[in-house]
Protein backbone atom coordinates (compact mmCIF):
# COMPACT_ATOMS: atom_id res chain seq x y z
CA UNK A 1 0.00 0.00 0.00
CA UNK A 2 1.21 3.53 -0.92
CA UNK A 3 1.27 5.89 2.10
CA UNK A 4 2.36 9.48 1.93
CA UNK A 5 2.30 10.28 5.54
CA UNK A 6 6.40 10.84 7.52
CA UNK A 7 7.16 9.06 10.51
CA UNK A 8 7.83 10.93 13.69
CA UNK A 9 10.91 9.14 14.46
CA UNK A 10 12.18 11.43 10.98
CA UNK A 11 10.06 14.67 11.87
CA UNK A 12 12.39 14.19 15.00
CA UNK A 13 15.37 13.64 13.98
CA UNK A 14 15.29 16.51 11.14
CA UNK A 15 14.05 19.47 14.06
CA UNK A 16 17.68 17.87 15.91
CA UNK A 17 19.69 18.59 13.00
CA UNK A 18 18.37 21.85 12.07
CA UNK A 19 18.93 22.99 15.98
CA UNK A 20 22.23 21.78 15.88
CA UNK A 21 23.32 23.24 12.43
CA UNK A 22 21.95 26.99 14.23
CA UNK A 23 23.77 26.81 17.23
CA UNK A 24 26.96 26.70 15.61
CA UNK A 25 26.11 29.15 12.93
CA UNK A 26 24.87 31.46 16.07
CA UNK A 27 28.06 30.62 17.54
CA UNK A 28 30.46 31.65 14.69
CA UNK A 29 28.13 35.34 13.91
CA UNK A 30 28.58 36.17 17.95
CA UNK A 31 32.82 34.82 17.44
CA UNK A 32 33.34 37.30 14.36
CA UNK A 33 31.01 39.97 15.86
CA UNK A 34 33.32 40.45 19.25
CA UNK A 35 36.51 39.94 17.42
CA UNK A 36 35.66 42.53 15.15
CA UNK A 37 34.40 44.41 18.23
CA UNK A 38 37.47 44.28 20.23
CA UNK A 39 39.73 44.79 17.67
CA UNK A 40 38.04 48.29 16.81
CA UNK A 41 38.12 49.42 20.78
CA UNK A 42 41.29 47.85 21.99
CA UNK A 43 44.14 47.88 20.06
CA UNK A 44 46.71 45.37 21.49
CA UNK A 45 49.97 47.22 22.28
CA UNK A 46 53.08 45.64 20.70
CA UNK A 47 55.63 43.41 23.55
CA UNK A 48 58.38 45.91 23.88
CA UNK A 49 61.90 44.49 25.71
CA UNK A 50 62.19 46.13 29.26
CA UNK A 51 65.30 46.98 27.86
CA UNK A 52 64.28 49.32 25.13
CA UNK A 53 62.00 50.44 27.69
CA UNK A 54 64.74 51.61 29.69
CA UNK A 55 66.53 52.81 26.99
CA UNK A 56 63.56 55.13 25.86
CA UNK A 57 63.84 56.91 28.92
CA UNK A 58 67.08 57.14 30.04
CA UNK A 59 68.40 58.31 26.53
CA UNK A 60 67.14 62.27 26.25
CA UNK A 61 68.44 62.07 30.02
CA UNK A 62 71.83 61.40 29.06
CA UNK A 63 71.85 63.09 25.84
CA UNK A 64 71.45 66.24 27.64
CA UNK A 65 73.94 65.48 30.48
CA UNK A 66 76.47 65.12 27.60
CA UNK A 67 75.11 68.53 25.71
CA UNK A 68 75.45 70.26 28.87
CA UNK A 69 79.01 68.93 29.92
CA UNK A 70 79.86 70.30 26.78
CA UNK A 71 79.15 73.58 26.77
CA UNK A 72 80.23 74.06 29.90
CA UNK A 73 84.21 72.57 29.71
CA UNK A 74 84.03 73.43 25.57
CA UNK A 75 85.33 77.34 26.21
CA UNK A 76 88.17 76.12 28.94
CA UNK A 77 89.72 73.70 26.36
CA UNK A 78 92.56 75.08 23.87
CA UNK A 79 94.60 74.41 21.02
CA UNK A 80 98.33 74.19 21.73
CA UNK A 81 100.82 74.75 18.49
CA UNK A 82 104.28 74.51 18.87
CA UNK A 83 107.14 75.42 16.97
CA UNK A 84 110.71 73.98 17.09
CA UNK A 85 113.65 74.73 15.05
CA UNK A 86 117.06 73.11 14.75
CA UNK A 87 119.81 72.05 12.80
CA UNK A 88 119.80 68.19 10.65
CA UNK A 89 123.17 66.72 9.16
CA UNK A 90 122.55 66.85 5.44
CA UNK A 91 122.76 63.49 3.92
CA UNK A 92 123.84 64.52 0.74
CA UNK A 93 126.86 66.16 2.12
CA UNK A 94 127.61 62.78 4.03
CA UNK A 95 127.35 60.44 0.88
CA UNK A 96 128.99 62.49 -1.40
CA UNK A 97 130.96 65.24 0.67
CA UNK A 98 131.68 68.69 0.24
CA UNK A 99 129.90 70.74 -3.24
CA UNK A 100 126.72 69.29 -2.01
CA UNK A 101 125.22 71.63 0.21
CA UNK A 102 126.24 72.61 3.48
CA UNK A 103 127.13 70.32 6.14
CA UNK A 104 123.94 70.60 8.38
CA UNK A 105 120.64 72.04 7.27
CA UNK A 106 118.24 74.26 9.35
CA UNK A 107 114.69 73.14 9.79
CA UNK A 108 111.68 74.02 11.25
CA UNK A 109 108.82 71.70 12.49
CA UNK A 110 105.65 72.22 13.70
CA UNK A 111 103.10 70.05 16.00
CA UNK A 112 99.69 70.43 17.97
CA UNK A 113 98.01 69.32 21.01
CA UNK A 114 95.31 70.30 23.53
CA UNK A 115 95.35 71.25 27.08
CA UNK A 116 92.88 73.16 29.31
CA UNK A 117 93.08 75.52 31.96
CA UNK A 118 93.33 74.38 35.10
CA UNK A 119 94.05 77.85 37.27
CA UNK A 120 92.58 81.44 36.34
CA UNK A 121 93.40 84.62 38.14
CA UNK A 122 92.13 87.65 36.79
CA UNK A 123 93.94 88.23 33.71
CA UNK A 124 96.70 85.22 34.28
CA UNK A 125 95.72 80.84 33.79
CA UNK A 126 97.71 78.20 33.75
CA UNK A 127 96.76 75.54 31.04
CA UNK A 128 97.86 71.93 31.77
CA UNK A 129 99.01 69.39 28.63
CA UNK A 130 101.78 66.67 27.98
CA UNK A 131 104.95 67.69 27.85
CA UNK A 132 105.24 65.59 24.43
CA UNK A 133 102.98 68.28 23.54
CA UNK A 134 105.94 71.10 23.73
CA UNK A 135 108.61 69.19 23.98
CA UNK A 136 111.81 71.55 22.78
CA UNK A 137 109.58 73.41 21.51
CA UNK A 138 111.56 76.97 20.68
CA UNK A 139 107.66 78.95 21.03
CA UNK A 140 104.08 77.91 21.84
CA UNK A 141 100.91 79.42 20.75
CA UNK A 142 97.33 79.18 22.56
CA UNK A 143 94.46 79.08 20.68
CA UNK A 144 91.54 79.56 22.51
CA UNK A 145 87.68 78.13 21.48
CA UNK A 146 86.97 81.89 20.92
CA UNK A 147 89.56 82.43 17.73
CA UNK A 148 91.88 84.32 20.02
CA UNK A 149 95.22 83.78 19.99
CA UNK A 150 97.93 84.34 22.59
CA UNK A 151 101.52 83.78 23.04
CA UNK A 152 102.17 81.14 26.06
CA UNK A 153 105.04 80.82 28.35
CA UNK A 154 106.37 77.57 29.63
CA UNK A 155 105.95 77.58 33.53
CA UNK A 156 107.76 73.71 33.72
CA UNK A 157 107.47 70.75 32.14
CA UNK A 158 108.29 66.82 33.37
CA UNK A 159 109.19 64.77 30.04
CA UNK A 160 109.10 61.31 32.51
CA UNK A 161 105.82 61.72 34.03
CA UNK A 162 104.47 63.63 30.50
CA UNK A 163 102.99 66.43 32.05
CA UNK A 164 103.49 70.46 31.49
CA UNK A 165 101.96 74.12 32.36
CA UNK A 166 101.81 76.90 30.26
CA UNK A 167 101.12 80.19 31.47
CA UNK A 168 98.69 82.49 29.32
CA UNK A 169 97.38 86.05 29.49
CA UNK A 170 95.06 87.94 28.48
CA UNK A 171 91.28 89.96 29.08
CA UNK A 172 88.46 87.73 29.24
CA UNK A 173 90.16 84.38 29.77
CA UNK A 174 87.81 81.26 30.01
CA UNK A 175 87.34 79.86 33.11
CA UNK A 176 89.06 76.90 34.96
CA UNK A 177 87.69 73.29 34.56
CA UNK A 178 87.04 71.71 37.93
CA UNK A 179 88.77 69.07 38.78
CA UNK A 180 87.38 65.39 39.65
CA UNK A 181 88.52 62.37 42.12
CA UNK A 182 89.84 59.88 39.75
CA UNK A 183 90.08 57.42 42.48
CA UNK A 184 86.43 57.16 42.48
CA UNK A 185 86.22 56.49 39.05
CA UNK A 186 84.37 52.77 37.79
CA UNK A 187 85.21 50.70 35.29
CA UNK A 188 82.38 51.36 32.76
CA UNK A 189 81.23 54.43 33.46
CA UNK A 190 80.79 57.21 30.93
CA UNK A 191 83.67 59.73 29.93
CA UNK A 192 84.37 62.43 27.48
CA UNK A 193 87.59 63.49 25.81
CA UNK A 194 87.26 67.00 24.55
CA UNK A 195 90.40 67.95 21.97
CA UNK A 196 91.54 70.75 19.65
CA UNK A 197 93.30 68.70 16.75
CA UNK A 198 94.20 71.90 14.45
CA UNK A 199 92.67 70.21 11.42
CA UNK A 200 89.82 69.27 13.60
CA UNK A 201 88.83 71.89 16.33
CA UNK A 202 86.19 71.40 18.93
CA UNK A 203 86.16 67.61 18.74
CA UNK A 204 84.05 65.81 21.41
CA UNK A 205 84.06 61.65 21.57
CA UNK A 206 82.32 59.55 23.80
CA UNK A 207 82.94 56.37 25.75
CA UNK A 208 83.83 54.66 28.84
CA UNK A 209 86.35 53.62 31.62
CA UNK A 210 87.75 50.65 30.22
CA UNK A 211 90.05 49.68 32.95
CA UNK A 212 92.03 51.40 35.57
CA UNK A 213 95.64 51.14 36.69
CA UNK A 214 97.03 50.28 33.70
CA UNK A 215 101.14 49.96 34.11
CA UNK A 216 104.24 50.39 31.85
CA UNK A 217 102.72 52.08 29.11
CA UNK A 218 105.17 53.11 26.79
CA UNK A 219 105.03 55.85 24.23
CA UNK A 220 107.21 57.71 22.18
CA UNK A 221 110.32 57.61 20.92
CA UNK A 222 111.69 58.86 17.53
CA UNK A 223 114.97 61.26 15.86
CA UNK A 224 113.33 64.58 16.63
CA UNK A 225 110.65 63.87 19.40
CA UNK A 226 111.05 63.01 22.93
CA UNK A 227 112.58 60.24 24.43
CA UNK A 228 110.67 57.22 25.28
CA UNK A 229 108.36 57.82 28.17
CA UNK A 230 107.29 54.85 29.93
CA UNK A 231 103.77 55.72 32.23
CA UNK A 232 103.55 54.34 35.54
CA UNK A 233 99.60 54.87 35.94
CA UNK A 234 96.93 54.87 33.21
CA UNK A 235 93.06 55.36 32.49
CA UNK A 236 92.48 53.09 29.77
CA UNK A 237 89.11 54.27 27.68
CA UNK A 238 86.98 53.23 24.94
CA UNK A 239 86.36 57.17 23.73
CA UNK A 240 88.34 57.71 20.29
CA UNK A 241 91.20 59.63 21.03
CA UNK A 242 91.96 61.72 17.46
CA UNK A 243 95.47 63.33 16.44
CA UNK A 244 95.92 66.66 18.39
CA UNK A 245 93.67 65.39 21.41
CA UNK A 246 97.05 65.16 23.57
CA UNK A 247 96.93 66.80 26.72
CA UNK A 248 92.96 67.59 26.60
CA UNK A 249 90.67 66.58 29.57
CA UNK A 250 89.13 63.53 29.89
CA UNK A 251 85.61 64.19 31.59
CA UNK A 252 82.75 63.38 33.73
CA UNK A 253 79.12 63.39 32.49
CA UNK A 254 79.07 65.93 35.21
CA UNK A 255 82.02 67.82 33.40
CA UNK A 256 84.80 67.54 36.33
CA UNK A 257 88.33 66.65 34.98
CA UNK A 258 89.32 63.05 35.89
CA UNK A 259 92.58 62.21 33.43
CA UNK A 260 94.39 63.77 30.61
CA UNK A 261 94.47 62.48 27.43
CA UNK A 262 97.97 61.11 27.19
CA UNK A 263 97.95 58.32 24.25
CA UNK A 264 96.16 56.07 21.61
CA UNK A 265 97.42 52.20 20.87
CA UNK A 266 97.50 52.89 17.22
CA UNK A 267 97.31 49.53 16.67
CA UNK A 268 93.95 48.52 18.13
CA UNK A 269 90.76 49.88 18.02
CA UNK A 270 89.23 52.53 21.03
CA UNK A 271 91.95 51.63 23.09
CA UNK A 272 93.09 55.40 24.82
CA UNK A 273 95.34 56.02 27.68
CA UNK A 274 94.77 59.61 30.35
CA UNK A 275 96.55 60.22 33.09
CA UNK A 276 94.35 60.06 35.79
CA UNK A 277 93.87 63.30 37.53
CA UNK A 278 94.97 61.85 40.51
CA UNK A 279 98.25 61.23 39.71
CA UNK A 280 98.66 64.76 37.43
CA UNK A 281 97.77 67.12 40.11
CA UNK A 282 100.45 67.08 42.58
CA UNK A 283 103.06 66.70 39.94
CA UNK A 284 101.39 70.37 37.95
CA UNK A 285 101.52 71.80 41.04
CA UNK A 286 105.10 71.08 41.95
CA UNK A 287 105.67 72.51 38.52
CA UNK A 288 103.68 75.90 39.50
CA UNK A 289 106.36 76.04 42.77
CA UNK A 290 109.57 74.53 41.16
CA UNK A 291 109.45 74.88 37.86
CA UNK A 292 110.42 71.23 37.37
CA UNK A 293 111.04 67.61 38.80
CA UNK A 294 114.59 66.34 39.46
CA UNK A 295 114.67 62.37 39.02
CA UNK A 296 117.56 60.08 39.67
CA UNK A 297 119.19 58.40 36.42
CA UNK A 298 122.27 56.60 35.66
CA UNK A 299 122.27 57.31 32.05
CA UNK A 300 122.02 53.82 29.63
CA UNK A 301 119.47 52.63 27.57
CA UNK A 302 118.55 49.50 28.25
CA UNK A 303 117.11 45.63 26.13
CA UNK A 304 115.56 42.55 27.72
CA UNK A 305 117.73 40.00 26.38
CA UNK A 306 116.92 37.77 23.79
CA UNK A 307 118.26 34.58 22.07
CA UNK A 308 119.79 36.48 19.00
CA UNK A 309 121.81 39.06 21.66
CA UNK A 310 122.55 35.73 24.00
CA UNK A 311 123.94 34.32 20.59
CA UNK A 312 125.78 37.86 19.49
CA UNK A 313 127.32 38.37 23.12
CA UNK A 314 128.20 34.89 23.90
CA UNK A 315 126.09 35.24 27.15
CA UNK A 316 124.24 32.63 28.84
CA UNK A 317 121.86 34.26 31.88
CA UNK A 318 119.69 36.69 33.26
CA UNK A 319 120.21 40.19 33.62
CA UNK A 320 119.44 43.70 30.74
CA UNK A 321 121.83 44.54 28.33
CA UNK A 322 123.24 47.88 27.98
CA UNK A 323 122.03 49.20 24.25
CA UNK A 324 124.12 52.55 24.92
CA UNK A 325 125.42 54.85 27.24
CA UNK A 326 124.68 58.60 27.76
CA UNK A 327 128.12 60.32 27.31
CA UNK A 328 129.00 62.57 30.39
CA UNK A 329 125.99 60.04 32.24
CA UNK A 330 126.59 58.78 35.95
CA UNK A 331 126.97 55.04 34.01
CA UNK A 332 129.50 57.04 31.57
CA UNK A 333 131.48 58.25 34.58
CA UNK A 334 131.57 54.58 36.74
CA UNK A 335 132.96 52.72 33.00
CA UNK A 336 130.19 51.09 32.22
CA UNK A 337 129.89 50.16 28.22
CA UNK A 338 127.70 49.21 25.17
CA UNK A 339 127.21 45.35 25.39
CA UNK A 340 127.07 45.10 29.13
CA UNK A 341 125.05 43.06 31.08
CA UNK A 342 123.83 44.19 34.09
CA UNK A 343 122.82 41.37 36.21
CA UNK A 344 122.65 42.49 39.92
CA UNK A 345 121.24 46.18 41.41
CA UNK A 346 121.70 46.52 44.84
CA UNK A 347 122.37 42.86 45.01
CA UNK A 348 118.72 42.02 43.70
CA UNK A 349 118.94 40.41 40.35
CA UNK A 350 117.29 42.36 37.26
CA UNK A 351 115.78 40.48 34.12
CA UNK A 352 113.61 43.17 32.72
CA UNK A 353 114.45 47.66 31.74
CA UNK A 354 111.91 47.59 34.26
CA UNK A 355 113.34 46.07 36.87
CA UNK A 356 116.26 48.49 36.83
CA UNK A 357 113.98 51.72 36.29
CA UNK A 358 111.87 51.07 39.15
CA UNK A 359 114.70 50.43 41.59
CA UNK A 360 116.92 53.71 40.52
CA UNK A 361 113.45 55.32 40.99
CA UNK A 362 113.04 54.52 44.22
CA UNK A 363 116.47 55.94 45.30
CA UNK A 364 117.45 59.48 45.22
CA UNK A 365 119.86 61.73 43.76
CA UNK A 366 123.26 61.59 45.24
CA UNK A 367 122.66 57.82 46.34
CA UNK A 368 125.33 55.24 45.13
CA UNK A 369 124.19 51.99 43.40
CA UNK A 370 125.82 49.01 43.28
CA UNK A 371 125.84 47.15 40.07
CA UNK A 372 127.09 43.73 38.83
CA UNK A 373 127.63 43.35 35.41
CA UNK A 374 128.63 40.49 32.68
CA UNK A 375 131.18 41.75 30.27
CA UNK A 376 133.49 39.68 28.52
CA UNK A 377 132.67 36.34 30.21
CA UNK A 378 133.89 38.16 33.41
CA UNK A 379 131.39 39.66 36.17
CA UNK A 380 132.45 43.14 37.46
CA UNK A 381 131.30 44.94 40.29
CA UNK A 382 130.64 48.86 39.75
CA UNK A 383 129.56 51.57 41.70
CA UNK A 384 127.33 54.62 39.96
CA UNK A 385 126.65 58.00 41.66
CA UNK A 386 123.07 58.54 40.44
CA UNK A 387 122.35 62.12 39.46
CA UNK A 388 119.45 64.65 38.05
CA UNK A 389 118.18 63.39 34.98
CA UNK A 390 118.16 66.27 32.44
CA UNK A 391 115.04 66.77 30.45
CA UNK A 392 116.53 66.74 27.53
CA UNK A 393 117.76 62.90 26.60
CA UNK A 394 120.06 62.39 23.36
CA UNK A 395 118.23 59.93 21.64
CA UNK A 396 119.98 55.81 22.58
Amino acid sequence: MNSSSTSPARTSLGFLLVGILGVLIGALVVAWASGKIFRESSPLPAIQPASAAIGARSSPELEQRIIAAVKAAEPSVVLIKSTLRGQQINPFYQMFGPGFGPQQQPFTLHASGSGFIIKRTGDTALVATNAHVIYNADSVQVLLSNGQQVKAERVGSDIRTDLALLKITGANLPQALPLGNSDALQQGQFVLAIGEPESFQNSVSFGIVSALHRHDITAGGGQVGPPPIRYADLLQTTTPINPGNSGGPLLTLSGQVVGITAVVDPQAQAIGFAIPMDVAQPILAELETHHSISHPYIGVYMESLDPQIDNYLHYRGTGVVVANVIQGSPADKAGLQQGDVIVELNHHKVSTPDDVSKAIAADKIGDRVSLLVWRDGNLQPFDVTLATEPETLPQG
